[in-house]
């Protein structure tokens, strides 16, 4: 008994000791990150300052800021974009907010003149920096910090502004790189409240002002640069270990926060080996059988998978047999309604009857060819060897099935009429690219007010070009470069797997043909360019 008691004592004083030496080092941890953050923050706004000051030295020279200078502009203003990585674009404004220099070399039409930071710099006339809230930006649309410095006259009178924004993304990819656990904590906050940035990532939150700890509201007011504490999070309720950290120089505040269910959870697994090694009988029965529970979901997810490969790969002969039984009383109902039609006459009710009779046999034409397009569809094209067809063949087959969707989302579908082409080609990896693609579109369309979509072909010699655009937002050149990488998707959970662009460059370049967004066009606009069937 005292043997057990003893060993029981000396478990408890090595369980509390280790349980306070994993707190000390959750919070040397936390104190080390926000260290690292600060530098990186503030260094990251000390290297887009230097470089605004440079702009700002050099157009202050300029006697007349004007949009007729604005190619000028636009190539200093590119030469610096490519020096910062963190920097979505360099801008410069006129005294009235209106664009005239862009690094994309496009003019944005919009005016920033009631921004704060345009009207607090334009009355101020104080040659400074001044780091905005977070906006949507008119020229991106995406979520930014705008960090501006005013182009001021000798005399001192306001000319305009340089400006430089960081996409909110810049801090997700730079707080997501550092390991703070599945519970833990990271946001860059200003002194005013406002959040600018925070893991876990949360849209709604940005921009907001928050009632933060009262520990934060005691490290701005005070004169200490960086305070640890204990607190249960205000947002979201999870207790953490944190420390909060003042930016050298600016108004901002870095907090990191670690969770005690992450960084406890090698302190707990060793109190449960103790425990363990104890009633080792015990925990041997539950691991065993915790391991045969295991292995009978393993057998119960491979049988789910191979009912469900069954079923996909019978959905081809399924979708062949539905064709062939509804096609044969298809078959009889047109015919019966060709019987039926009367000659043409002056009777009313001869002619009310050939309309329905016509409408009948309308319809049943269409019920057959979406049987037929659907019978295309299901089929496993990957083997089939490359036949000769046409553009517009393809295209018809394709808005077939697709056709009534659009009209019920008021889309406006618009195809420019072409001279067809013939091209050689596994027709339904095709139609399924253009579906793909019109499916793409339908959804960047959800919300808009004027809604399009677009098929254009164009013969270019060799090739044949097939585009397919839209009237949404046109996409973000930071996100047009990533789109193509598997798994990179722009929509909502469950809406997006990420592959359909990149299945379908992997489609048509394995015809010998190109994939690829036409970044020059006024909308959003995709290019499949096919070579023609060689004679």
């Amino acid at each position: 008994m005292i043997v057990g008691g003893f060993v029981f004592a000396v478990f408890l004083f090595e369980s509390y000791s280790s349980y306070k030496s994993e707190m000390h080092n959750a919070e040397v941890n936390s104190y080390n990150l926000t260290e690292v953050l600060e530098e990186q923050v503030s260094t990251s706004f000390k290297k887009i300052d230097l470089i605004l000051q440079g702009l700002q030295y050099h157009l202050s020279k300029e006697q007349v800021l004007s949009a007729k200078r604005s190619s000028a502009y636009n190539e200093l203003l590119l030469i610096h974009k490519k020096r910062l990585s963190e920097v979505l674009s360099f801008n410069v404004v006129d005294q009235d907010g209106r664009f005239i220099g862009d690094d994309s070399g496009f003019l944005s039409k919009e005016n920033i003149s009631d921004r704060e930071y345009f009207l607090y710099l334009k009355n101020g006339k104080k040659d400074e920096l001044k780091i905005s809230q977070p906006v949507i930006s008119k020229t991106t649309h995406l979520r930014v910090v705008v960090l501006s410095r005013p182009i001021l006259s000798s005399e001192g009178k306001f000319r305009g502004l340089i400006l430089a924004t960081i996409p909110l993304e810049y801090y997700q990819q730079m707080f997501s790189a550092l390991k703070v656990g599945s519970r833990g904590l990271i946001s860059l906050y200003g002194f005013d409240h406002f959040v600018y940035a925070r893991i876990p990532w949360s849209e709604k939150l940005f921009g907001k002002v928050l009632k933060l700890a009262p520990q934060i509201d005691f490290l701005i007011n005070g004169k200490n640069d960086v305070i640890t504490y204990h607190f249960s999070s205000l947002i979201d309720g999870i207790e953490r270990v944190l420390t909060a950290r003042k930016l050298e120089n600016y108004n901002f505040t870095v907090v990191v926060g670690l969770s005690p269910k992450d960084f406890l959870y090698a302190w707990k697994l060793r109190t449960f080996i103790y425990i363990g090694l104890i009633i080792i009988l015990f925990s041997g029965f539950a691991f065993f059988l915790l391991n045969f529970l295991h292995s009978l979901e393993l057998v119960e997810e491979q049988r789910k998978q191979a009912i469900q490969s069954a079923k996909l790969s019978s959905l081809g002969e399924m979708a062949s047999g539905i064709a062939h039984e509804i096609n044969n009383p298809l078959t009889i109902i047109s015919a019966i309604a060709s019987t039926l039609k009367r000659p043409r006459g002056e009777n009313e009710v001869d002619h009310k009857l050939n309309n329905s009779l016509d409408k009948i046999i309308k319809t049943v034409d269409r019920i057959a060819k979406i049987i037929r397009g659907l019978h295309a569809f299901s089929r496993d094209s990957y083997n089939d060897p490359a036949v000769e067809t046409t553009v517009q063949h393809i295209i018809d087959g394709t808005l077939e099935l697709c056709k009534e969707r659009l009209k019920n989302n008021e889309i406006d579908l618009r195809v420019l009429s072409f001279q067809d082409q013939n091209i050689q080609c596994r027709e339904v990896q095709i139609a399924q690219v253009i579906m793909n693609l019109l499916n793409n579109s339908l959804d960047a369309l959800e919300g808009s007010i004027d809604k399009w979509i677009q098929i254009e072909m164009t013969d270019l010699g060799d090739n044949v070009s097939i585009a397919v655009s839209d009237s949404g937002k046109k996409i973000p050149e930071a996100i047009s470069e990533k789109m193509m990488q598997p798994f990179f998707t722009t929509k909502a959970v469950g809406k997006g797997t990420g592959l359909g662009l990149s299945i379908s460059k992997g489609i048509i370049e394995s015809h010998n043909g190109r994939f690829y967004l036409n970044h020059i066009a006024v909308h959003t606009t995709f290019i499949i360019e096919l070579p023609k069937k060689n004679n």
